[in-house]
């Protein structure tokens, strides 16, 4: 406590008076060439006055006031030093600690973010390529149980991958790893299941949905017929599960090509 407060009033002395240390080394270096230089009498011990003595020992204590005064502002200023080194040294080693931390955070969120985006643009591909996907249809029917939890898991991780906070990373990680566990079972499920879990009138849509795909995709058919089946195709899948108007687009766009090639 004593050696903080001789160093805090040290450094308060050295902003305020910062010449000091100077003025200080500069009077002891004079002093003493003052005591050695100088040519003092001989001195009759019996005759020494008491004013005489005192003299005498005020010079020499004032000069030792100066020389322990010197050395403990020194022996402030070092311990000063010290101190201000270690308190550095803990604060950069606290910097890099934190880093590293960030560091890892920040791509753990990045591995956790590719697989979200795998998922997303696995089942985006499926959307819209319906045409190409009718023997996967339950993927798209939220009225089966599985698409229905890919659907609430999807939404799940969206919603936690919004907060970027340090706190809620396990949490995005939990949803990233129940959304693939629901992609691979809703994606399992429908391509066992088929359109085998539509109603009869439902599955016989499909059925001719696909038997007019095949006439429209003929390049050797007749391009109006062609035409007409297609938008028959588009009807019929409409029947049984809403189409996006995205995904519809991209069937007609992908479809067009096609039809116009005779």
């Amino acid at each position: 406590m004593c050696t903080a407060l001789i160093g805090a009033m040290t450094l308060l002395t050295l902003v305020f008076n910062p010449s000091l240390p100077m003025e200080l080394a500069a009077r002891l270096r004079a002093t003493v060439a003052k005591n050695f230089d100088a040519d003092p009498a001989p001195v009759d011990h019996g005759t020494t006055t008491p004013d005489e003595t005192g003299h005498t020992d005020s010079t020499s204590w004032g000069t030792i006031a100066i020389v322990a005064g010197t050395i403990a502002a020194l022996i402030a200023l070092l311990l000063i030093a010290s101190a201000l080194a270690a308190v550095l040294r803990r604060r950069r080693e606290r910097t890099q600690a934190q880093s590293r931390h960030d560091g890892e955070l920040s791509q753990r969120r990045a591995e956790l973010e590719t697989r979200h985006d795998a998922v997303r643009e696995a089942y985006g591909d499926f959307e819209m390529n319906l045409l190409d996907n009718l023997h996967r249809l339950a993927l798209a029917d939220v009225n089966v149980t599985q698409t229905a939890r890919l659907i609430d898991a999807l939404d799940a991780a969206r919603d936690a991958r919004i907060s970027t906070a340090p706190e809620t990373l396990d949490t995005y990680r939990k949803t990233v790893t129940a959304l693939e566990a629901a992609f691979k079972s809703a994606d399992h499920h429908a391509r066992t299941t088929g359109a085998r879990y539509l109603p009869p009138a439902e599955r016989r849509n499909i059925e001719q949905a696909q038997a007019a795909l095949a006439v429209a995709l003929d390049e050797r058919g007749y391009a109006p017929q062609r035409q007409i089946a297609l938008r028959r195709a588009l009807t019929l899948i409409e029947s049984v599960i809403p189409v996006p108007k995205e995904a519809m687009a991209a069937l007609e766009m992908n479809t067009r090509p096609a039809l116009t090639k005779n």
